[in-house]
């Protein structure tokens, strides 16, 4: 059954009964559950503070490690236009190297699963911190609007061919989400 106009990031319960026509019906089950939003990673571990900053557009977000290895950051907005490459920087204070994706929620599903949606940024160097620079290409077709996008990094479990783990739940990782604000391409593109 689909069900319309529920809140986002909300837990909802519900009961379920048969109906046994002129028998009446079934006494009810339940209760059962689904949330109505992004799945959580749960890496078990992370080395050193694992993720200690994300630098893009006008976020400069500075953490430590969080509870279960990941933060919820949906909340920092930055603005970004289509069919440009933007940068995005991460500070990794693990001591060992770590892959490094991101994956943004073009069509808002609440998932990362869909065409376009996971970019592999690269390996960080062991080096204790280290800042690794990378970038995504924003494409042209991007709908404007507000769209999840989670950083994510972990040593051997995420590995460097796609598709990826934006749900990860093995050692060593770190994750984090923000959001992403699409605006309009700029007037004239610049050549790739």
């Amino acid at each position: 059954h689909n069900l319309t106009g529920l809140t986002p990031e909300t837990l909802y319960e519900f009961y379920i009964r048969a109906d046994c026509g002129g028998s009446g019906a079934s006494t009810w089950v339940g209760p059962f559950s689904f949330y109505t939003g992004y799945c959580v990673p749960a890496p078990s571990s992370v080395d050193g503070l694992g993720i200690s900053n994300v630098t893009m557009g006008t976020i400069n977000n500075t953490t430590v490690a969080e509870t279960g290895n990941y933060g919820d950051y949906s909340a920092l907005i930055t603005d970004v236009q289509q069919a440009t490459s933007f940068a995005i920087d991460i500070t990794l204070e693990t001591g060992f190297t770590y892959d490094l994706w991101v994956w943004v929620d073009w069509n808002d599903d609440l998932d990362f699963t869909g065409a376009g949606e996971e970019f592999y940024l690269g390996q960080a160097p062991a080096t204790n911190p280290t800042t690794f620079n990378g970038s995504i290409d924003i494409p042209i077709t991007a709908p404007l609007g507000n769209h999840r996008i989670r950083i994510g990094s972990a040593w051997l479990g995420l590995g460097n061919t796609s598709p990826s783990l934006p749900c990860y739940s093995g050692d060593w990782g770190a994750f984090e989400d923000y959001t992403l604000n699409i605006l309009t391409a700029p007037a004239c593109i610049a050549p790739n």
